[in-house]
Order: C-alpha cells, then structure tokens, then sequence
C-alpha cells in the first residue's frame, strides 16, 4: 500500500502541534526523560517553554542528583561549541511528582532566560542574572520572577489537570 506524500506530511505537521519535539531538552537517564516528556504532556506552559527552547541554539539535559537539597533546582551553561550551547538543568527528588515538574518548569524558564541572551561563560551567567535577578548582589545563586511565575502557574495547571483526572485507582 502505497500512502501519499501529502498525506504523510499531513500527519507529521499534526503530531508536532501536538506533542511538540524534545531535541533540545533531554533526560539524563529514562527516568528524566519520563518526566520531561509527563511534564510537556500535562503542561501547556512547559509545551510553549520546550518550544521556545527548541528554537534556540542549545541543547538542555536534565538530571535528578539526589545531593541537591530536597526542593532545590539549578540550571547551569554546561559548555559553549560554536554550534550549541549546553545547559545543565539538575533537580532535587521531589516528594510529589507535580512538585517536581513544576520545578523542572521553573528550571526550563531559566534554561530560555540563558538561550535568549546568548550566554556564552560563566561571567556572562553572572551578568545576565545580576542583570534580570531578584537579587542584583548575588554571586552564586541567582532568581528571577519569571521563574518564579512559571513554577505557580505549570504547578497550577498539574493540580486542575489531577483534579479532572479523579483520585487514583
């Protein structure tokens, strides 16, 4: 059987408006990316953040680093190429898996704050944030209230998306 290009294209623009590609944001290891890819399914917010993303020359890997204070997060540039920025976006385990998407997307609206203002080293980090940051005297740990905003609201939509789904079975 013989199925028409047209066809074939149809079909391929569809699946993207709908589930958008993840080639730039990445897990670490399956159990990141099973979180990645439940956040983006439950979160329109976190849909338009990987889109954005996505449009930018980096590449984000996320990693759950059960070091990291329980509730904490923190995205950093990992390397520059002439190609690609790479951002590193780490994740304490959360007690709540919506806790944890919510501070992926809180994470992910860092990783685009980077990406958009062509971060190239760890000195052009720091400027940005002392720049857009809530606290313009911080060294080393920096926030912004678009983040801030973004972790509300992705934690917003997990909670209205549990509620339809009805308790547990």
């Amino acid at each position: 059987m013989v199925i028409p290009l047209v066809l074939l294209v149809a079909a391929a623009t569809a699946a993207s408006l709908t589930s958008p590609s993840l080639h730039n944001v990445r897990g670490a290891s399956p159990r990141e990316t099973a979180l990645v890819r439940e956040l983006v399914a439950r979160s329109a917010t976190a849909r338009a953040l990987t889109a954005q993303i996505g449009s930018e020359a980096v590449i984000v890997y996320v990693e759950i680093r059960a070091s990291m204070p329980r509730g904490h997060g923190a995205t950093r540039l990992a390397a520059t190429t002439p190609y690609a920025r790479f951002i590193r976006i780490t994740l304490a385990p959360g007690a709540h898996p919506d806790d944890l998407a919510a501070l992926l997307a809180h994470e992910l609206q860092h990783a685009l704050e980077i990406a958009r203002a062509d971060v190239k080293s760890s000195d052009d980090l720091r400027r940005l944030y002392r720049a857009i940051g809530d606290d313009r005297a911080a060294s080393l740990a920096f926030e912004t209230a678009a983040a801030q905003e973004v972790g509300a609201r992705v934690r917003q939509e997990l909670s209205r998306a549990s509620s339809r789904r009805g308790p547990a079975r």
